[in-house]
């Protein structure tokens, strides 16, 4: 009968747990978290399901972005959550998750960020942009804070220099992996681009990263685009101009 009785407690508290978990106030378990420069406000929910007005880390702020738990990931050993979040006027949709026995990672990530927005979190001083980035991360993991596996693709989609004069580049792409610890992004250009685009972006886990791309005008592009090209030297025999920076993130 004790045995019979210890059964029944230990059923009983595993119960009020899993309750008590259920019901736990968000704000309560990412204070637990201790996300170090992350900044929060407006938790609400649960870790179940629930939102945060606004998220800021350095200079890239999120609002709101809602959870929500998917409980079907439990029989595949994982815990995964489908994430909704808006950035100024841009946001969609990704999964983040955890092998019960493996690193973080990032899933099925499809988002469209408008490029003004994004172009003032970085340091880009001179230039003002148009156009939006369409984010599309198939898989992405994560190991002592940096990436260990990546693979999706950036779209600038109708992407536009306004200032400090217009130019217009069409929709440009970046199909996104990681070799030897690096982010490498493979450039070209999209069906009616006016511009031939190839080369290479590197970024390190120190947040260096190196640009160097070979660009050409083709036959329609206008005066500005190949005035702005003129000014990263002379063409190569094929007519192609040579664009190399780097710099830190």
């Amino acid at each position: 009968m004790k045995r019979i009785k210890w059964r029944w407690v230990a059923a009983a508290t595993a119960v009020f747990c899993v309750f008590l978990v259920m019901t736990l106030p968000a704000r309560h378990v990412l204070g637990w978290l201790g996300l170090g420069q992350v900044a929060m406000q407006g938790i609400e929910g649960t870790p179940w399901h629930g939102r945060v007005s606004r998220l800021a880390a350095g200079r890239t702020v999120l609002g709101p972005v809602v959870w929500k738990f998917r409980p079907l990931s439990l029989f595949a050993g994982r815990l995964e959550y489908q994430l909704f979040l808006q950035s100024g006027s841009g946001g969609g949709e990704l999964r983040v998750g955890r092998g019960l026995f493996g690193a973080p990672y990032i899933s099925d990530a499809q988002l469209s960020l408008p490029a003004a927005e994004i172009a003032r979190q970085l340091p880009l001083s001179m230039a003002t942009l148009d156009g939006a980035f369409l984010v599309d991360i198939t898989q992405a993991s994560i190991a002592s804070g940096w990436l260990s596996a990546l693979s999706g693709q950036l779209v600038w989609q109708d992407a536009q220099v306004v200032q400090p004069a217009q130019i217009v580049l069409g929709s440009l792409q970046m199909t996104l992996s990681l070799e030897n610890g690096q982010v490498v992004g493979a450039l070209s250009e999209q069906p009616g681009s006016p511009l031939e685009l190839g080369g290479e972006f590197r970024l390190g886990q120190d947040r260096r990263y190196t640009l160097d791309a070979l660009v050409k005008p083709r036959a329609e592009a206008d005066q500005s685009l190949r005035q702005a090209l003129g000014l990263l030297g002379r063409p190569d025999t094929q007519g192609r101009y040579r664009l190399q920076l780097s710099g830190a993130l």
